[in-house]
């Protein structure tokens, strides 16, 4: 849900004093270093982009590119994009659907309509699709930068942001320069700097050379403006017991 839903859930929750777990907005970074396997990325960040026609809060959101492999990634990234057909879901071949309401379309052109008045590059879409159904065109948007309406706000639809970063740290920054904390993905083939950006990352889970997802074995949720408490594995499990001690003195 949202961060202003989540507050409100959160005041009633303590006035109570129950225990709550939130798990709200997210605008995850997806790291792509000069090293990554392009081919194995591009694909992971349109499912991870355009899954659900965006409308996933554990989801790729702000694809950050390292500067040497940024001018391929973006082409690559686009011509998939480009691929991606849009229609009914009744329609098993068509991939973008409509979004669930006119309001939150309206709210997301706005979103992609500041970016673009702030300096970004508008690569493709950007529209409202004309007649029934609440659609929206597949968007890329380039030439992101922090402060950019895209990159400090969650756009919870078919748009993507590509922001170039100048080397892996510089991109660890970037993902970290957010309120929301929920998921983020890195891409490279050195699996051992992997690790020690994951551990840099705020954010309540990262994924290595692969697709965001949930899994009944893995704890999900976020810190920061994202929630707090987990949801799955035994974490969750445990979030709403009351752990009782009993401890005897057997002298």
């Amino acid at each position: 849900g949202s961060v202003r839903a989540g507050a409100a859930i959160a005041q009633l929750a303590g006035a109570a004093l129950k225990k709550c777990v939130l798990e709200l907005g997210g605008s995850d970074a997806f790291i792509v270093l000069a090293d990554a396997d392009l081919d194995e990325a591009v694909r992971s960040a349109v499912l991870g982009r355009f899954g659900n026609t965006g409308q996933v809060c554990l989801a790729a959101k702000r694809l950050i590119v390292e500067a040497p492999v940024a001018a391929e990634f973006e082409a690559r990234f686009v011509a998939a994009v480009k691929a991606l057909r849009m229609g009914s879901p009744r329609d098993e071949a068509n991939f973008i659907g409509p979004m669930a309401r006119y309001d939150l379309r309206d709210e997301l052109h706005g979103q992609v309509e500041r970016t673009l008045a702030e300096g970004a590059r508008l690569v493709l879409g950007g529209h409202k699709v004309e007649g029934p159904g609440n659609y929206y065109e597949p968007t890329v948007i380039a030439d992101v930068q922090p402060g950019m309406t895209s990159f400090r706000e969650e756009l919870f639809g078919p748009v993507a942001s590509i922001i170039v970063a100048r080397d892996a740290q510089h991109a660890v920054e970037m993902a970290n320069d957010s309120e929301f904390g929920l998921g983020g993905t890195i891409w490279t083939r050195d699996l051992e700097r992997a690790d020690a950006m994951a551990a840099q990352i705020e954010t309540g889970a990262v994924f290595i050379n692969g697709d965001v997802a949930t899994d009944p074995r893995v704890t999900v949720g976020g810190v920061k403006k994202s929630g707090f408490g987990r949801e799955l594995s035994s974490f969750g499990m445990h979030e709403f017991c009351n752990v009782q001690t009993v401890w005897t003195d057997r002298r």
